[in-house]
């Protein structure tokens, strides 16, 4: 059987990747929250932006408090989260219920500005919790980190609009604050431009990758710099196989971020379905230095070690991912068939045994086994092996 098979059926682990879902529960339980936001517009800012700004406040006072029912969840259920995850996963999925409310708007008395007030109605689901927990432990972890980035980026740009503000407080002609007016108008594209990546996020955790890669375009349109919305586009690409879009996407993200081992990571897993696994390897070596406890990229490289015939490095690459994290499971396969290739067929049946305990009905496992165990000799379990992965074939 062709051993090329066996390391492509195993798709690599892309940041973001594929959603696994859980089983709906008997139990649902849907919670309902009200958060207040607000924002003092000052002259020369957009209206419209503005109220997005009070907008983002609003939701992430109501994000707070569904956080509280998402840790209950989890600990019903006998989750171990952190707390940056509880934050994450609640902004994933909670649902915006009707359209924001605005209060009037009212100028204030000291002339700061225009006070703009909304409330929100949002919705939260003990299911879309569950479903959430059902990623695997490196993905959920890598998620946080993903929004920990936009985090940061929505902190510094809050920054830069308290500086403009202040500095339009000591302006003193037309000119300053014209100038100043100009600051704030790019500001606020950076700002819609992070809103609409992360509305892009929430369209690929619905599973519409298109709809994501257009708001992805739409946040690049509004800033060109946002490595973000480079790095979403070209991953979402990536997970419908338009390589060269999203090689170019992600060259464009790691020339804006330079020290994002996502980007490198994701771009090692389109160099590797292209086939071009020397320069896989080397993004992938990047990503370790740059992050150098993520299983998910020692796992990647394994994979493209494999394809090179570099059996020893795949396995030491497969060790430190199995180390960091036993979630994938899959490393103990292609471990498996990396021993396998080097003749030491006690080595891979540990590994099919491994494997096997967590996929008891994946055919391919029980013959590789057979021919480990027909290499040593041992024909009766090699029979065994090939009686049980015929039954599985058949029964699929």
């Amino acid at each position: 059987m062709n051993l090329q098979k066996f390391f492509r059926r195993v798709t690599p682990i892309l940041f973001a990747g594929t959603i696994f879902f859980a089983s709906p529960t008997a139990n649902a339980e849907i919670q309902t929250y009200t958060g207040e936001g607000s924002y003092i517009m000052s002259e020369g800012e957009n209206l419209g932006v503005a109220k997005e700004r009070a907008k983002a406040d609003a939701m992430r006072n109501a994000c707070e408090q569904a956080g509280t029912f998402v840790e209950s969840t989890t600990q019903v259920a006998n989750m171990m989260v952190t707390k940056d995850e509880i934050i994450t996963m609640t902004g994933g999925i909670v649902k915006l219920l009707e359209d924001p409310t605005f209060a009037p708007l009212k100028e204030l008395d000291n002339l700061e500005g225009v006070l703009i007030h909304v409330t929100v109605k949002v919705s939260i689901d003990s299911e879309d919790v569950l479903k959430w927990m059902k990623k695997s432990s490196g993905e959920r972890a890598q998620l946080v980190k993903q929004m920990e980035a936009l985090q940061q980026a929505n902190a510094e740009q809050e920054r830069q609009i308290a500086e403009l503000k202040r500095q339009l407080a000591a302006a003193s002609s037309a000119g300053e604050r014209e100038k100043i007016a100009q600051g704030f108008a790019s500001e606020e594209n950076k700002f819609m431009s992070n809103q609409k990546v992360e509305e892009a996020w929430e369209l690929e955790e619905d599973g519409d990758t298109n709809g994501a890669i257009k708001l992805f375009g739409e946040a690049i349109q509004l800033d060109s710099n946002n490595a973000l919305a480079y790095y979403g586009r070209g991953t979402a690409y990536s997970s419908l196989e338009q390589n060269e879009n999203a090689l170019r996407d992600l060259n464009k993200s790691i020339e804006l971020n330079p020290n994002d081992d996502f980007a490198y990571n994701n771009r090692g897993v389109v160099y590797k379905t292209l086939g071009q696994y020397e320069r896989a390897i080397q993004d992938y070596s990047k990503a370790v230095q740059l992050s150098p406890n993520d299983a998910g990229i020692y796992y990647n490289r394994g994979n493209a070690y494999n394809e090179l015939k570099q059996y020893e490095q795949a396995i030491a690459d497969y060790d430190k991912a199995l180390e960091l994290n036993s979630d994938y499971v899959n490393a103990y396969f292609n471990r498996g068939m990396a021993y396998k290739s080097l003749g030491e067929y006690d080595s891979a049946i540990a590994d099919f045994d491994a494997y096997i305990e967590f996929e008891p009905d994946d055919a391919d496992a029980y013959k590789m086994r057979g021919e480990c165990y027909e290499q040593l000799g041992d024909n009766d379990a090699a029979q065994n092996d090939f009686d049980k992965a015929d039954e599985l074939a058949d029964a699929d």
